[in-house]
Formats: structure tokens, sequence, C-alpha cells
């Protein structure tokens, strides 16, 4: 059987925070990505626009290509600046709420777990005095009393087989 990750959903202020760490790693990873495919749109057609911007007469074909490869940049910046706005917001959202889940825990649910555990720690250590205490009158009660007669052995299963085998 597989072992699985026990997700901790035992109260909600835990599932916020870690919920939102888990969104602020994936929303700078998504930021890190972003720029980087920009820079890869840029790098890659910019050589060409300043190769075809030299030519002192241009086809049509040539300028259609010029004006595509303008565009594609103009595209990819705005884009850029569209979804950083979009992603800073989220990230910013995703520390709020890791913030409010984790200062919730931390606050107002670990205390009383930490209590409980306390509590149950006690009662445990308690039980197991129990279990001394019953366990040293249990033996003195042996040692005042006579000694046991012996245990009877008894054959084991294969012993009898082989005793009714060989008496057949």
């Amino acid at each position: 059987m597989l072992d699985r990750i026990p997700v901790p959903t035992d109260n909600i202020y835990k599932f916020y925070a870690l919920f939102s760490l888990v969104a602020l790693v994936f929303f700078v990873w998504a930021s890190f990505t972003l720029h980087t495919s920009t820079n890869e749109v840029v790098y890659t057609n910019l050589p060409e626009i300043e190769a075809l911007k030299e030519l002192k007469t241009r086809t049509q074909e040539q300028e259609l290509v010029l004006s595509l490869k303008e565009k594609r940049i103009e595209i990819a910046r705005a884009d850029k600046k569209t979804l950083t706005s979009v992603l800073s917001w989220l990230i910013g959202f995703s520390i709020v709420g890791m913030g409010y889940g984790f200062a919730k825990w931390h606050k107002d649910i670990q205390p009383i777990a930490d209590a409980q555990n306390k509590v149950q720690l006690e009662i445990l250590q308690l039980q197991l005095e129990k279990l001394r205490l019953e366990n040293l009158k249990l033996t003195e009660s042996l040692k005042t009393n006579e000694p046991l007669a012996p245990v009877e052995k008894h054959s084991s299963v294969l012993e009898q087989v082989v005793k009714a085998f060989l008496s057949k």
C-alpha cells in the first residue's frame, strides 16, 4: 500500500495558510516564467527587425514581416505588463491569506491542541504509574503465596501425530 501524505485540513486556518503558501509559490514561478517567455519573444524577433530596418529599400513582403515582428514584440510587452499586474495582485492576496491563516492558527488553534496534548500525556503518565503499582502488588502477592505447581508439558501436535503413526 502506498504511504499517503496527510493533508492538514483539521482546521480552516491551517488550510488557508498552506493553500496560500502553495499559491504563492505557484504565482512566483508563473511570474518568472512570464518574464522568461517575454524575453524569448523579444530576443528572437529583435535581430530580424534590426536587419530589416537597415535595408534601404524593402519589398512589400519585407515590410509586412517587419510590421508583424514589431507587433509581436509590442503584444508580448503589453501581455507581460498586464499579467505582471495580475500576478502581483495574486501574490499579494496569497501573502495576506498566508499571514492570516498562520496567525489565527498560531494564536487560536495551536494553544488548544498543545493543552490537549499535555492533558493526554499526564493521563498516560498516570496510567503507567497505576500499572507499575499493580505490577508491584502482584509481585508481592506472588512472593507471599506458596509456589505454583509445575505446569504439565503438553506434547506438540507433531509429537502426537508421530506417536499415533508409530503405534499403528
